[in-house]
């Protein structure tokens, strides 16, 4: 048996894998920040507000990259292996997040600082959604910290992290800058650019860690011998994994679990960042972040936007981590989109009547439910569902599915909200919220199934091993020295 996992090596896992989530995190996070400054710097002539077109196009152009990069490193974490990928998708994000830092001072039209912002943050984005798939793979395959519900929610939770240490970094900027913001508001230039340069900070320290990750003992195990059995070993083709995706999903019962994913993953995102994109605007509408003048409004901003993360976001995550090893994903999945569905609901019906106090609690409350339910068992679910040889193109997937309804709300939260007001917006984020909950029906039950299930195709055809007598099996664990010593050959096993 293998010694157990030392302290410090589960740390640094958690670190390696969980920093692009932290860049997740702070870039999708700043964005609501960033765009109202923008329009203080630049659009001095349009009441000092980004178009809500162009605006959309900039908050969108991360979720976009974010749909391509999870299809693509998905893909290639499958075919090539996670260690021949891993880190590359970190390149991505720092070269794309640098180039935003660097938008040229003066002499930009606004065409220009929009297409220019759009365009490097769908590169970012190429990086952040490459993340999604990976990480999550990674964090599966290698058992740690003894639950792997446990340790893949860990990994994901350090994105609300990165939340937190955005709220706060931008209000320490905005302290530090107070003066020469209050005397001209183009020292706000300052302010965006660092606020998007310390989100550079951890993913530049880990680059090397990434690369040199050696591949997980499942995709060794599952993938790599299995296709190599009888054969000089060489790399697996695009072709051989297009065969094993499209021959694995012909059965109905995987394109039901599938399917069911996608379409949750799609409609939680468009309710979920169709708030947390256009914080700022839900924050104005509360009367949180209004002001006499530009300091004081992004100030309010700043102060609402910590207490929501403080209160919501960042709780939510923590006890969400640990429901699905008590009550189980589809329980939770289930009753936590009803319960997003109701707060949504009563929201919409008090948004014109009730105090800010009473409005901002609601806020609040809906993150919390929202990022405990939902939020992590759609991070969750792909990675429990399918075997090793189709686990990253799979939440891939899903993951992307979900990045089309961010796309979708980014665009159109504006215009949506100026037609039928936040009021409509928030009834429609409880219906779509009530359809989540509908969908989880068709997802099958995680809890307690092992990678062996699902290598063996038991959690949908037949009686689970870890069903049957295990008083005999020895339970794996990880090396002391080496972080990535990983999970069970074909005769042990693990709970998921």
């Amino acid at each position: 048996m293998e010694e157990k996992a030392s302290f410090w090596s589960r740390t640094r896992f958690l670190i390696v894998v969980g920093v692009g989530f932290l860049a997740d995190g702070c870039l999708n996070d700043s964005i609501g920040l960033v765009v109202p400054m923008l329009g203080y710097i630049y659009f001095k002539d349009n009441k000092g507000k980004v178009p809500a077109s162009q605006g959309g196009a900039i908050k969108g152009g991360l979720s976009l990259g974010m749909i391509v990069g999870q299809l693509m490193f998905g893909f290639l974490g499958d075919t090539l292996g996670r260690h021949k990928i891993y880190g590359r998708e970190l390149l991505f994000t720092l070269f794309g997040t640098l180039m935003c830092i660097l938008l040229p001072w003066k002499g930009i039209s606004h065409d220009g600082i929009v297409a220019w912002m759009a365009v490097w943050r769908v590169v970012t984005g190429l990086g952040i959604g490459g993340d999604y798939p990976m990480s999550s793979a990674l964090a599966a395959e290698n058992a740690p910290m003894g639950s792997r519900a446990k340790l893949v929610l860990s990994a994901f939770f350090i994105k609300g992290i990165g939340e937190i240490m955005t709220s706060v970094s931008f209000l320490v900027l905005l302290a530090a800058f107070k003066n020469g913001i209050q005397h001209n508001v183009n020292r706000l230039e300052w302010v965006w650019r660092l606020l998007f340069g310390i989100a550079l900070i951890p993913g530049a320290l880990t680059v090397y860690a990434r690369f040199t990750m050696k591949e997980t003992k499942p995709y060794v195990e599952y993938v790599q011998n299995a296709s190599t059995e009888g054969e000089s070993k060489k790399d697996r083709t695009f072709r051989e994994q297009l065969d094993d995706f499209r021959v694995y999903f012909a059965d109905w019962q995987h394109a039901k679990a599938l399917f069911s994913l996608c379409a949750v993953w799609f409609l939680y995102d468009i309710a979920s960042y169709g708030i947390s994109l256009n914080q700022s605007i839900v924050l104005t509408d509360i009367g949180f972040a209004t002001g006499s003048t530009t300091y004081d409004k992004l100030w309010n901003t700043a102060v609402g936007n910590l207490i929501v993360i403080g209160a919501g976001y960042l709780p939510g995550w923590f006890v969400g981590i640990f429901l699905p090893d008590w009550m189980g994903r589809k329980a939770q999945q289930f009753w936590f989109s009803l319960a997003a569905a109701v707060v949504y609901a009563i929201w919409a019906g008090l948004t014109n009547h009730a105090s800010k106090g009473a409005l901002i609690t609601l806020f609040a409350l809906s993150q919390f439910i929202q990022n405990a339910g939902t939020g992590i068992t759609t991070f969750l679910l792909p990675v429990e569902l399918f075997p090793t040889r189709v686990r990253a193109t799979a939440h891939g997937l899903a993951a992307a599915c979900g990045k089309v309804g961010a796309v979708i709300t980014s665009f159109a939260f504006g215009s949506v909200t100026n037609a039928i007001g936040i009021r409509g917006v928030l009834g429609l984020f409880a219906g779509l919220m009530t359809i989540c909950a509908l969908l989880t029906a068709l997802i099958p039950e995680t809890k307690g199934c092992t990678l062996q299930d699902l290598e063996d195709d038991t959690l949908y055809k037949g009686k689970r091993i870890s069903d049957r007598e295990l008083s005999d099996t020895p339970t794996p664990s990880v090396g002391k020295n080496d972080m990535t010593k990983t999970l069970p050959t074909a005769s042990t096993v693990t709970e998921v």
